[in-house]
């Protein structure tokens, strides 16, 4: 058996074969929905990513005509399809183009008003079209048709992870439609500037032969024209800019205004994404002319079923404002599209009029499909999610060990009314055999981030299933990471005293959250959020993330938008106070883009930050002195080898064996440490990219739990928690 092995996955996933066409019902739902185009029958085709599918709608939305999970049936191309991510329809021929990105290839599809057929399959090493020369693709994203100078298509195809030996550049690359390789490119110079290609996502065209490239690991959409030349993968463009718009550096990975995605639509051209939430309009030549923010509802399309007084807000907000606009397509009337949403796992039917003189401007919500995706009515099953961000356990035999400083009188007021508590509540405890804890040792706690909710699971049964109604307490929208923090003593205020807490960063509101445990084991609100929303200054925080908690209490908090880790201390009237701030420092100065994203905290104290952007893992002593750094930038190809490479490593966590393990998010890979004195030694790991999520693949990975020398990973866009078990000998 391997080092590094799946066990299973929780969370409700749609298997092959499960869903039937027809008109849909009130509770369908997609799973992270990336790509969408309508054909020349006024279908719309939507690549169902999460659920490794393609669904074709009416363009009512109202009913589903098509599932295709598996093309190609009894030929050699046969494969169920994995992880499906952007369409093009072919402008002339009824063929549908669909980039396969975990099975490295494009798939064509035929189709007329009543059938889809498989037609052929090309780009990866089994196309059978292009010769050995030929390097397969590797992780193909945005692609687009262009007619060129010589009147003839090609299909273009974003290859977004693709790297060679030494060279961590990502490539563009053309197709004939048949699918015979043309050519690629991996850098545009210019007249002001070099593009790389970094992780290119998004890719569209326009009328006169020029390609729109979302470049999103450099922030930039490129306007390229495909009459340029192109040497040695280098397009040459000669005295003029390929940059359409920059958008800026990154600031952490919670900035989710990021570009990943450029369509363009009668010469406007649309940036999903740029702002948060939001659409950004320009014309080709770069010029903005709108902002779309907003929508206005009509209320035409179906309700949604209401399972607690959460959803009536949630309703009402998901059809008023954007949530992540990915991908935007154009209906048959004028002004009229369909734009997919990934994190709230819909697909959107509007009207947005033309504006052309610079202001914001709202849309018209026409329908929409993809309803919420959490099953509350299923009491008895596992719950559909919706960017689950974390996860976290309780262990209820394990004791605190610090004490909390005693500052002033309050503290020491506290101090001794809680012992007073305590000694009344053993006894009431002893006697009603209450154990708030009983069922924390084999459940998992989990941020539905999507949901607004925590989700509480017994990792014991088999299959692993929900514990409903554990969260009793107000969770707000926008709860990210998770902290448990185990008390020596009995805090003010405890219904069970001395029992854990439990901390919730807030990325919305900009604050962290406390909870206690009840008598029955259920999770209620304690104390009063601390931090507030601000850029500098002491006790603000800017989209908080990931946080730890000591034995003594003191709390660090990725604070990832001001560059810093935020330093708290929680006192024993259950107050929590602002300590200090501190960045990593580099050559006796703080390094101004440091980029913390996750915190975990050792045995002897230490301080282990994820630095995401600089590529490296920091280390801190308890004060928050600079001691040494692990890592450098680079893909992760062989484990063994290159154990060190990090590209945007989005979370860590000790184990109780004093083990680090780290979530590599760009190379999809989990990586256990042993912590030495001054660098990490790598012991185990695995690459858990274009896998089925049922069999331990994962997509966008975030905060990860280590316990028991198993390794919960929950997965915001596959939408479940799997579970990893290592062995270190």
């Amino acid at each position: 058996m391997s080092k590094f092995h799946h066990i299973t996955h929780y969370g409700e996933l749609v298997l092959p074969g499960t869903t039937a066409r027809g008109e849909l019902p009130d509770d369908f739902t997609m799973n992270s929905p990336v790509g969408i185009a309508r054909d020349h029958y006024d279908h719309v085709w939507v690549c169902d990513t999460g659920n490794s599918r393609l669904l074709v709608f009416s363009a009512d939305l109202d009913t589903l005509l098509h599932v295709i999970d598996t093309p190609g049936e009894g030929s050699e191309q046969a494969r169920r399809l994995m992880m499906p991510f952007h369409l093009c329809p072919h402008p002339e021929q009824d063929l549908m183009y669909c980039t396969d990105m975990g099975n490295g290839r494009v798939v064509v599809f035929d189709y007329d008003e009543h059938t889809v057929d498989f037609q052929f399959a090309f780009g990866d090493a089994a196309d059978g079209i292009n010769g050995k020369d030929f390097v397969p693709l590797s992780d193909p994203n945005g692609i687009a048709f262009v007619k060129e100078a010589d009147g003839e298509h090609y299909v273009y195809v974003c290859d977004e992870f693709f790297h060679t030996k030494g060279d961590d550049r990502s490539r563009c690359v053309k197709f004939t439609p048949e699918g015979k390789f043309v050519l690629q490119f991996r850098t545009v110079d210019d007249a002001n500037s070099t593009h790389d290609l970094l992780w290119p996502q998004g890719l569209a065209s326009d009328s006169r032969g020029n390609l729109y490239l979302a470049n999103t690991g450099h922030y930039e959409v490129l306007k390229i024209d495909t009459a340029w030349p192109i040497k040695d993968e280098r397009v040459q463009c000669p005295g003029e800019t390929s940059l359409l718009h920059s958008f800026g550096n990154p600031a952490g990975i919670g900035k989710f205004n990021v570009m990943r995605s450029v369509c363009v639509i009668d010469d406007r051209v649309f940036v999903p994404g740029q702002v948060e939430d939001s659409i950004t309009i320009y014309d080709t030549d770069g010029k903005l002319l709108t902002v779309v923010e907003g929508m206005l509802p009509l209320w035409n399309h179906k309700a949604q079923p209401v399972h607690s007084l959460s959803d009536l807000v949630y309703g009402t907000l998901e059809d008023a404002v954007f949530v992540g606009p990915y991908q935007i397509c154009a209906a048959a009337d004028a002004n009229v599209y369909y734009v997919t949403e990934p994190f709230a796992s819909t697909v959107l039917k509007m009207r947005i009029a033309p504006d052309r003189d610079g202001g914001d401007q709202d849309a018209i919500l026409l329908d929409a499909v993809g309803h919420r995706r959490d099953n509350q009515a299923l009491k008895a099953a596992t719950s559909q999610f919706n960017c689950m961000t974390a996860v976290i356990g309780v262990d209820p035999k394990r004791a605190g060990s610090g004490t909390l400083p005693h500052s002033n009188w309050l503290d020491n007021w506290a101090t001794a009314t809680a012992n007073i508590y305590k000694y009344w509540y053993d006894q009431l405890k002893l006697h009603a055999r209450l154990d708030p804890l009983a069922q924390a040792a084999t459940s998992s706690y989990n941020i539905d981030s999507g949901n607004w909710c925590m989700k509480t699971f017994d990792t014991a049964a088999d299959p692993i299933s929900q514990l409903q109604d554990m969260m009793r307490g107000f969770f707000m929208p926008g709860g990210l990471a998770m902290a448990v923090y185990y008390p020596s003593q009995p805090l003010l205020g405890q219904i069970c005293p001395g029992t854990p807490l439990v901390f919730v960063t807030n990325f919305n509101a900009c604050t962290v959250s406390m909870f206690q445990f009840g008598p029955g084991g259920h999770l209620l609100n304690y104390g009063l959020p601390f931090g507030r929303e601000g850029l500098g200054g002491n006790g603000t925080l800017k989209a908080p993330q990931g946080l730890e908690v000591n034995s003594r209490g003191e709390i660090y908090i990725a604070d990832s938008l001001n560059n810093r880790i935020s330093m708290w201390q929680l006192q024993p009237s259950g107050l929590v106070s602002f300590v200090k701030n501190f960045q990593w420092v580099e050559d006796g100065e703080p390094l101004a883009n440091f980029a913390p994203c996750d915190v975990a905290i050792d045995a002897q104290e230490r301080v282990f930050v994820c630095d995401q952007f600089n590529n490296c893992i920091r280390v801190f002593d308890r004060e928050g002195k600079s001691l040494w750094s692990y890592g450098r930038a680079g893909y992760c190809d062989d484990l063994e080898k290159d154990a060190d490479k990090f590209y945007l490593p989005a979370s860590l966590c000790v184990d109780q064996e004093g083990h680090l393990i780290v979530n590599d998010l760009v190379n999809r890979a989990l990586k256990v440490f042993r912590i030495g004195e001054d660098t990490l030694e790598y012991v185990t790991g695995e690459l858990v990219f274009k896998k089925y999520p049922e069999v331990g693949g994962v997509w966008m990975p975030f905060f990860i739990y280590a316990r028991d020398r198993r390794v919960y990973v929950p997965d915001t866009t596959f939408n479940v928690v799997n579970i990893y078990a290592y062995q270190l000998e």
